[in-house]
Order: structure tokens, then sequence, then C-alpha cells
């Protein structure tokens, strides 16, 4: 049987390559790894064994958006995201986004989670982790 056994990478559309280095880079701390030429602009960024890839997308209307930092509120697919393990506490993580002004809410499931934008509006969380469950 064929089956998938883990998440290669994800890829994230964005408008701006220096904003998008900035903040997944810089704020993040995600390091840049190799992209091969693709036939359009990006960037790649490693995460443990698995990947980011984010490509510039002609015609995207970037910026953050006046959406719901809550996945649940936002419209239609809008709540799709990206998810981040981080190190420290929420707390530690508030403040580390608060000094890099990036505006935040902190998640209402009764997780560990805050949900910030990506320059380009891309819905964001970043938690400190939990433990899968398995189904019975």
């Amino acid at each position: 049987m064929v089956k998938a056994s883990m998440i290669h990478h994800m890829n994230v559309p964005i408008d701006d390559i220096d904003r998008a280095r900035d903040f997944y880079g810089r704020v993040l701390g995600l390091p840049p790894i190799e992209r091969p030429n693709v036939g359009r602009p990006g960037l790649w960024f490693g995460c443990g064994a698995n990947e980011l890839h984010l490509s510039v997308q002609p015609g995207l209307r970037g910026g953050r958006t006046t959406l719901s930092l809550q996945p649940n509120d936002r419209p239609d697919r809008a709540g799709g995201h990206v998810a981040f393990t981080m190190s420290g506490t929420l707390d530690d993580i508030a403040t580390h986004l608060e000094a890099a002004g990036v505006p935040y809410a902190r998640g209402r499931a009764g997780l560990p989670q805050i949900f910030c934008e990506d320059p380009a509006g891309n819905l964001v969380e970043l938690n400190t982790g939990w433990t899968q469950r398995p189904l019975r």
C-alpha cells in the first residue's frame, strides 16, 4: 500500500520577497535554503525536516487584511493557514511579535496558539506544540 509518510513542504503565495524574507527569516527565525530556478520568483525556508516554499503570485493583492485573526471567523476558506511550533511560551511569542510590530490574537480553541498574518495577508499560527492523539 502506498501512503504518505510526512508533509514535505507547503507553498504560500506572497507579493513581496523582501518583506516575506524579513517575516519568515528574521521574525520567525526560519533558515533560508537553496531554491532551484522554478520559473518564477520566490524563497524557500527550512523548518526541521520540512520546507516552506514562498512563491510570488502575480496579481496577488498583498498586505495584512482587516479579517479576524481567528481562523473560524474568516470567511469561506480564508481560515486556511500554516502553523509553526515555536520555542518559548505564548507570552514570549507575544512579546516577540509586539517588538516586531506584528498584530496577533491568541487562539480561542484552548490550545497554546497565537495567530497573525504574514506581510502578504496569509494567516500564520504560532504554537508551543501539543501531542497528537490518534482516533480510536
